[in-house]
Protein backbone atom coordinates (compact mmCIF):
# COMPACT_ATOMS: atom_id res chain seq x y z
CA UNK A 1 0.00 0.00 0.00
CA UNK A 2 1.67 3.24 -1.07
CA UNK A 3 3.03 5.61 1.50
CA UNK A 4 0.52 8.16 0.80
CA UNK A 5 -2.12 5.23 2.03
CA UNK A 6 -0.33 5.09 4.77
CA UNK A 7 -0.84 9.01 6.03
CA UNK A 8 -4.30 8.98 5.22
CA UNK A 9 -5.06 9.11 8.80
CA UNK A 10 -3.31 12.01 9.81
CA UNK A 11 -4.37 14.05 6.66
CA UNK A 12 -8.72 13.59 7.77
CA UNK A 13 -7.59 14.93 11.35
CA UNK A 14 -9.66 17.95 12.39
CA UNK A 15 -7.09 21.18 11.56
CA UNK A 16 -5.59 23.90 14.06
CA UNK A 17 -3.06 25.33 11.64
CA UNK A 18 -0.28 27.82 12.65
CA UNK A 19 0.51 30.45 10.69
CA UNK A 20 3.85 30.32 8.95
CA UNK A 21 5.35 31.41 5.63
CA UNK A 22 9.43 31.24 4.83
CA UNK A 23 9.95 32.89 1.31
CA UNK A 24 12.22 31.00 -0.84
CA UNK A 25 15.87 33.01 -1.38
CA UNK A 26 18.09 33.09 -4.13
CA UNK A 27 20.10 30.22 -6.01
CA UNK A 28 23.01 28.78 -4.31
CA UNK A 29 26.57 30.12 -5.54
CA UNK A 30 28.62 28.35 -8.24
CA UNK A 31 30.42 24.68 -6.97
CA UNK A 32 28.29 24.53 -3.73
CA UNK A 33 25.67 21.65 -3.05
CA UNK A 34 22.26 22.68 -3.41
CA UNK A 35 19.69 22.93 -0.32
CA UNK A 36 16.28 23.19 0.41
CA UNK A 37 14.19 25.57 1.75
CA UNK A 38 10.52 26.37 2.59
CA UNK A 39 8.15 28.36 0.42
CA UNK A 40 4.61 27.46 1.85
CA UNK A 41 4.11 26.25 5.30
CA UNK A 42 1.90 27.09 8.51
CA UNK A 43 -1.58 28.86 7.84
CA UNK A 44 -2.32 28.38 4.09
CA UNK A 45 -5.50 27.59 2.18
CA UNK A 46 -4.15 23.90 1.79
CA UNK A 47 -3.11 20.69 4.02
CA UNK A 48 -1.81 18.59 1.70
CA UNK A 49 -0.49 18.84 -1.57
CA UNK A 50 0.01 16.46 -4.25
CA UNK A 51 1.39 17.27 -7.27
CA UNK A 52 3.04 20.70 -8.81
CA UNK A 53 4.04 21.51 -12.10
CA UNK A 54 5.88 24.45 -13.29
CA UNK A 55 6.92 26.01 -16.58
CA UNK A 56 9.09 29.26 -15.47
CA UNK A 57 10.94 30.53 -12.43
CA UNK A 58 7.56 33.00 -11.82
CA UNK A 59 4.62 30.49 -12.70
CA UNK A 60 3.65 26.73 -11.42
CA UNK A 61 0.87 25.52 -10.33
CA UNK A 62 0.43 22.62 -7.01
CA UNK A 63 -2.68 20.71 -6.27
CA UNK A 64 -4.49 19.02 -3.23
CA UNK A 65 -6.84 19.49 -0.92
CA UNK A 66 -7.92 21.16 2.67
CA UNK A 67 -10.82 19.61 4.75
CA UNK A 68 -12.17 17.44 2.07
CA UNK A 69 -12.13 19.95 -0.37
CA UNK A 70 -9.86 20.25 -3.40
CA UNK A 71 -7.21 23.32 -3.69
CA UNK A 72 -5.23 24.20 -6.51
CA UNK A 73 -2.38 26.27 -5.84
CA UNK A 74 -0.23 29.18 -7.83
CA UNK A 75 3.08 30.52 -7.84
CA UNK A 76 3.37 34.43 -9.25
CA UNK A 77 7.32 34.77 -8.19
CA UNK A 78 7.15 36.03 -5.02
CA UNK A 79 4.19 34.04 -2.91
CA UNK A 80 1.76 30.70 -3.50
CA UNK A 81 -2.10 31.65 -3.46
CA UNK A 82 -5.08 29.86 -3.84
CA UNK A 83 -5.78 29.99 -7.87
CA UNK A 84 -8.99 32.40 -7.94
CA UNK A 85 -9.15 32.09 -11.94
CA UNK A 86 -12.92 31.13 -12.74
CA UNK A 87 -14.69 28.15 -13.52
CA UNK A 88 -12.99 25.79 -11.09
CA UNK A 89 -15.89 22.78 -10.11
CA UNK A 90 -16.02 21.67 -6.63
CA UNK A 91 -14.50 18.19 -5.89
CA UNK A 92 -12.91 16.66 -2.92
CA UNK A 93 -9.48 16.30 -3.99
CA UNK A 94 -7.26 17.67 -6.59
CA UNK A 95 -4.21 14.65 -7.55
CA UNK A 96 -2.47 15.66 -10.35
CA UNK A 97 -1.54 18.64 -12.14
CA UNK A 98 0.20 19.51 -15.65
CA UNK A 99 1.05 22.34 -17.29
CA UNK A 100 2.30 23.07 -20.70
CA UNK A 101 2.27 26.51 -20.72
CA UNK A 102 1.06 29.97 -19.47
CA UNK A 103 -2.31 28.89 -20.73
CA UNK A 104 -1.96 25.31 -21.67
CA UNK A 105 -2.66 23.91 -18.00
CA UNK A 106 -4.19 20.41 -16.73
CA UNK A 107 -5.46 19.16 -13.35
CA UNK A 108 -6.97 16.14 -12.55
CA UNK A 109 -9.52 15.66 -9.29
CA UNK A 110 -11.97 13.49 -7.76
CA UNK A 111 -15.87 13.75 -6.72
CA UNK A 112 -16.93 11.65 -4.08
CA UNK A 113 -16.71 8.33 -6.68
CA UNK A 114 -16.67 10.37 -9.58
CA UNK A 115 -13.41 12.17 -11.46
CA UNK A 116 -13.14 15.77 -12.89
CA UNK A 117 -10.83 17.14 -15.44
CA UNK A 118 -10.31 20.72 -16.10
CA UNK A 119 -7.99 22.97 -18.51
CA UNK A 120 -7.09 26.34 -18.19
CA UNK A 121 -5.82 28.64 -20.56
CA UNK A 122 -4.58 31.44 -19.08
CA UNK A 123 -7.94 32.81 -18.03
CA UNK A 124 -10.11 30.63 -17.11
CA UNK A 125 -10.78 26.98 -16.26
CA UNK A 126 -12.88 24.98 -18.11
CA UNK A 127 -14.03 21.08 -17.39
CA UNK A 128 -13.57 18.40 -19.79
CA UNK A 129 -15.16 15.65 -20.33
CA UNK A 130 -12.93 12.22 -19.21
CA UNK A 131 -13.28 8.98 -20.17
CA UNK A 132 -12.76 5.22 -18.39
CA UNK A 133 -13.90 4.58 -15.29
CA UNK A 134 -13.54 6.15 -11.79
CA UNK A 135 -10.48 4.34 -10.41
CA UNK A 136 -12.00 3.37 -6.45
CA UNK A 137 -8.56 1.62 -5.90
CA UNK A 138 -6.68 4.71 -6.98
CA UNK A 139 -8.48 7.80 -6.74
CA UNK A 140 -5.17 9.51 -7.38
CA UNK A 141 -5.01 8.78 -10.89
CA UNK A 142 -1.92 10.46 -13.28
CA UNK A 143 -1.65 12.75 -15.91
CA UNK A 144 0.93 14.07 -18.05
CA UNK A 145 0.53 16.77 -20.68
CA UNK A 146 2.84 17.69 -23.62
CA UNK A 147 2.25 20.30 -26.69
CA UNK A 148 -0.71 18.36 -28.48
CA UNK A 149 -1.59 15.58 -26.24
CA UNK A 150 -2.70 14.48 -22.78
CA UNK A 151 -2.13 11.20 -21.41
CA UNK A 152 -4.06 9.25 -18.31
CA UNK A 153 -3.62 6.83 -16.24
CA UNK A 154 -6.06 4.26 -14.46
CA UNK A 155 -7.01 0.53 -15.08
CA UNK A 156 -6.46 1.65 -18.79
CA UNK A 157 -4.47 3.75 -20.80
CA UNK A 158 -5.84 6.69 -22.10
CA UNK A 159 -4.44 9.79 -24.49
CA UNK A 160 -6.55 12.97 -25.38
CA UNK A 161 -5.65 14.97 -28.68
CA UNK A 162 -7.57 17.28 -31.06
CA UNK A 163 -10.92 16.85 -28.63
CA UNK A 164 -10.84 12.76 -28.86
CA UNK A 165 -10.07 10.38 -26.09
CA UNK A 166 -8.50 7.07 -27.10
CA UNK A 167 -8.10 4.09 -24.72
CA UNK A 168 -5.29 1.57 -24.49
CA UNK A 169 -7.29 -1.82 -22.79
CA UNK A 170 -4.82 -3.07 -19.69
CA UNK A 171 -4.93 -7.12 -18.57
CA UNK A 172 -6.93 -7.34 -15.43
CA UNK A 173 -5.52 -6.09 -12.28
CA UNK A 174 -3.29 -3.90 -13.95
CA UNK A 175 -3.39 -0.03 -12.91
CA UNK A 176 -1.16 2.51 -13.83
CA UNK A 177 0.24 5.06 -11.04
CA UNK A 178 2.15 7.53 -13.23
CA UNK A 179 3.37 9.05 -16.45
CA UNK A 180 5.66 10.56 -17.53
CA UNK A 181 6.44 12.00 -21.35
CA UNK A 182 8.81 14.03 -23.67
CA UNK A 183 6.48 14.54 -26.50
CA UNK A 184 3.50 13.65 -27.96
CA UNK A 185 5.16 10.51 -29.96
CA UNK A 186 7.23 9.39 -26.83
CA UNK A 187 5.91 8.89 -23.34
CA UNK A 188 6.16 6.14 -20.47
CA UNK A 189 3.84 5.14 -17.82
CA UNK A 190 4.72 2.68 -14.51
CA UNK A 191 2.02 0.63 -12.30
CA UNK A 192 1.20 -2.49 -11.01
CA UNK A 193 0.10 -6.33 -11.69
CA UNK A 194 -1.57 -6.72 -8.87
CA UNK A 195 -1.69 -8.17 -5.95
CA UNK A 196 1.61 -6.78 -5.06
CA UNK A 197 2.54 -10.38 -3.55
CA UNK A 198 2.34 -12.78 -6.51
CA UNK A 199 2.44 -9.68 -9.27
CA UNK A 200 4.78 -7.64 -10.55
CA UNK A 201 5.37 -4.02 -11.58
CA UNK A 202 4.49 -2.81 -15.45
CA UNK A 203 5.90 -0.06 -17.66
CA UNK A 204 4.27 0.63 -20.96
CA UNK A 205 6.05 2.97 -23.79
CA UNK A 206 3.84 4.83 -25.98
CA UNK A 207 5.53 5.67 -29.74
CA UNK A 208 2.68 8.02 -30.82
CA UNK A 209 0.50 4.60 -32.12
CA UNK A 210 0.34 2.21 -29.31
CA UNK A 211 1.52 1.22 -25.47
CA UNK A 212 3.75 -1.64 -25.59
CA UNK A 213 5.41 -2.98 -22.68
CA UNK A 214 8.72 -2.92 -21.66
CA UNK A 215 9.45 -6.02 -19.66
CA UNK A 216 9.45 -6.31 -15.95
CA UNK A 217 12.10 -3.62 -14.06
CA UNK A 218 14.17 -5.36 -11.07
CA UNK A 219 13.05 -4.62 -7.84
CA UNK A 220 12.58 -6.16 -4.64
CA UNK A 221 9.89 -8.69 -4.20
CA UNK A 222 6.94 -6.33 -2.94
CA UNK A 223 7.73 -3.41 -4.66
CA UNK A 224 4.49 -1.20 -6.21
CA UNK A 225 6.66 0.90 -9.08
CA UNK A 226 4.48 4.14 -8.51
CA UNK A 227 6.73 6.61 -9.59
CA UNK A 228 8.68 7.17 -12.70
CA UNK A 229 10.55 9.71 -14.66
CA UNK A 230 12.09 9.65 -18.33
CA UNK A 231 15.44 11.56 -18.24
CA UNK A 232 15.92 11.74 -21.88
CA UNK A 233 15.33 9.28 -25.12
CA UNK A 234 15.43 5.98 -24.02
CA UNK A 235 16.58 7.11 -20.38
CA UNK A 236 13.71 6.01 -17.83
CA UNK A 237 13.65 5.50 -13.84
CA UNK A 238 10.81 3.75 -12.38
CA UNK A 239 10.84 3.36 -8.39
CA UNK A 240 8.77 2.47 -5.59
CA UNK A 241 9.03 1.20 -2.14
CA UNK A 242 8.22 -2.45 -0.15
CA UNK A 243 7.39 -3.11 3.16
CA UNK A 244 10.41 -4.23 5.54
CA UNK A 245 10.66 -7.72 7.07
CA UNK A 246 7.89 -7.96 10.27
CA UNK A 247 6.95 -4.54 9.95
CA UNK A 248 10.44 -3.34 9.70
CA UNK A 249 11.31 0.31 7.67
CA UNK A 250 10.46 0.59 4.14
CA UNK A 251 12.73 -0.58 1.16
CA UNK A 252 12.56 1.88 -1.68
CA UNK A 253 13.88 0.56 -5.20
CA UNK A 254 15.21 2.50 -8.20
CA UNK A 255 15.61 0.78 -11.78
CA UNK A 256 16.80 2.25 -14.65
CA UNK A 257 15.87 1.29 -18.54
CA UNK A 258 18.36 2.35 -21.02
CA UNK A 259 15.93 1.74 -24.31
CA UNK A 260 16.85 -2.41 -24.03
CA UNK A 261 17.51 -3.70 -20.66
CA UNK A 262 16.76 -3.25 -17.24
CA UNK A 263 19.26 -2.09 -14.70
CA UNK A 264 18.56 -2.32 -10.63
CA UNK A 265 20.55 1.34 -9.09
CA UNK A 266 19.08 1.45 -5.44
CA UNK A 267 22.56 1.25 -4.25
CA UNK A 268 22.80 2.94 -0.93
CA UNK A 269 19.28 3.93 -0.95
CA UNK A 270 17.51 3.13 2.18
CA UNK A 271 14.63 3.55 4.88
CA UNK A 272 12.32 5.77 2.59
CA UNK A 273 8.80 5.73 1.95
CA UNK A 274 9.51 6.65 -1.94
CA UNK A 275 6.94 8.81 -3.22
CA UNK A 276 8.88 11.31 -5.11
CA UNK A 277 10.94 11.11 -8.02
CA UNK A 278 12.10 13.32 -11.44
CA UNK A 279 15.08 13.55 -13.45
CA UNK A 280 18.29 16.20 -12.54
CA UNK A 281 18.31 16.90 -16.17
CA UNK A 282 21.80 15.54 -16.32
CA UNK A 283 21.77 11.85 -15.89
CA UNK A 284 20.78 11.62 -12.54
CA UNK A 285 17.62 12.08 -9.95
CA UNK A 286 16.32 13.41 -7.00
CA UNK A 287 14.30 11.24 -5.28
CA UNK A 288 11.86 11.87 -1.50
CA UNK A 289 9.06 10.72 -0.02
CA UNK A 290 9.12 9.94 4.23
CA UNK A 291 12.05 9.26 6.18
CA UNK A 292 12.16 6.54 8.29
CA UNK A 293 15.97 6.10 9.14
CA UNK A 294 16.21 4.42 12.63
CA UNK A 295 15.49 5.85 14.76
CA UNK A 296 13.10 7.09 13.14
CA UNK A 297 12.39 11.01 13.58
CA UNK A 298 10.86 11.67 9.79
CA UNK A 299 13.09 14.77 9.26
CA UNK A 300 12.62 16.10 5.39
CA UNK A 301 15.32 14.49 3.37
CA UNK A 302 16.42 14.31 0.10
CA UNK A 303 18.60 12.16 -2.10
CA UNK A 304 20.36 12.81 -5.06
CA UNK A 305 21.22 10.29 -7.59
CA UNK A 306 24.67 11.53 -9.98
CA UNK A 307 24.50 8.22 -12.22
CA UNK A 308 26.79 6.29 -9.57
CA UNK A 309 26.24 7.26 -5.60
CA UNK A 310 23.30 8.37 -3.76
CA UNK A 311 23.50 11.10 -1.38
CA UNK A 312 21.27 11.68 1.16
CA UNK A 313 20.83 15.61 1.63
CA UNK A 314 18.31 17.37 4.32
CA UNK A 315 15.67 19.02 3.58
CA UNK A 316 14.01 21.85 5.68
CA UNK A 317 11.64 21.93 8.77
CA UNK A 318 8.67 23.64 9.16
CA UNK A 319 8.28 26.07 11.69
CA UNK A 320 5.67 24.94 13.31
CA UNK A 321 6.10 21.11 12.72
CA UNK A 322 6.15 18.62 15.11
CA UNK A 323 9.66 18.19 16.98
CA UNK A 324 8.69 15.72 19.30
CA UNK A 325 7.11 13.39 16.86
CA UNK A 326 7.74 14.98 13.05
CA UNK A 327 6.52 13.35 10.39
CA UNK A 328 7.22 14.85 6.95
CA UNK A 329 6.29 13.69 3.30
CA UNK A 330 6.82 14.34 -0.20
CA UNK A 331 4.94 13.53 -3.11
CA UNK A 332 5.94 15.12 -6.03
CA UNK A 333 9.37 16.67 -7.29
CA UNK A 334 9.46 19.27 -10.46
CA UNK A 335 12.11 21.43 -11.96
CA UNK A 336 11.87 25.38 -12.11
CA UNK A 337 11.51 26.00 -15.46
CA UNK A 338 15.15 25.99 -16.47
CA UNK A 339 16.81 27.43 -13.29
CA UNK A 340 18.27 24.17 -12.11
CA UNK A 341 16.09 24.71 -9.06
CA UNK A 342 13.17 21.87 -7.58
CA UNK A 343 9.80 22.45 -6.20
CA UNK A 344 8.92 19.75 -3.68
CA UNK A 345 5.30 19.65 -2.38
CA UNK A 346 3.50 17.08 0.54
CA UNK A 347 3.11 17.96 4.10
CA UNK A 348 4.18 17.62 7.73
CA UNK A 349 2.43 17.30 11.15
CA UNK A 350 1.88 19.66 13.72
CA UNK A 351 1.96 18.82 17.65
CA UNK A 352 -0.46 16.55 18.96
CA UNK A 353 -3.23 18.73 20.44
CA UNK A 354 -5.22 18.18 23.64
CA UNK A 355 -7.76 16.14 22.00
CA UNK A 356 -4.52 13.77 20.58
CA UNK A 357 -5.27 14.48 17.10
CA UNK A 358 -2.21 15.05 14.65
CA UNK A 359 -3.21 18.12 12.22
CA UNK A 360 -0.98 18.58 9.37
CA UNK A 361 -0.20 21.74 7.14
CA UNK A 362 0.53 21.53 3.16
CA UNK A 363 4.49 21.95 2.69
CA UNK A 364 6.20 23.56 -0.42
CA UNK A 365 9.96 23.60 -0.47
CA UNK A 366 12.22 24.58 -3.06
CA UNK A 367 16.31 23.80 -3.96
CA UNK A 368 18.92 26.42 -4.80
CA UNK A 369 19.95 25.04 -8.08
CA UNK A 370 21.88 21.97 -8.80
CA UNK A 371 24.52 22.72 -10.53
CA UNK A 372 23.00 26.27 -10.61
CA UNK A 373 23.02 26.11 -14.60
CA UNK A 374 21.10 22.79 -14.88
CA UNK A 375 18.25 22.05 -17.23
CA UNK A 376 15.67 19.45 -17.32
CA UNK A 377 16.28 17.31 -20.52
Amino acid sequence: MPARRLLRTAAAAALTLAAALVPAHGAGAAGTAPHWEVSLSGDSPVESLLSVSSVRDDLAWAVGRKAQHGVIMRWDGKKWRADTAPGLPRVGEWSSVSAVSANDVWAYGSTGRGQALVHYNGKRWTRVPTTGPFDDSWPEVPIKAVPGRLFKGGKSLYTYANGAWKTFALPRLVDIRDIDALSADDAYATGMQYPVDGGHPVTYHWDGTTWTLTGTPPVRAGTETDKITVASRGSVYVAGWAHGSHGGRPVPSVAHWNGTAWKDVTGSLADLWLTAIDSDGHGGLWVSGTDRTDPATAAPVFWHYDGTTWTKMPGASAPDGDNQSPRYAFYDLEPIGSTGAYWAVGDYSLPMTAESETPINGLIERSTPHPPTATRR
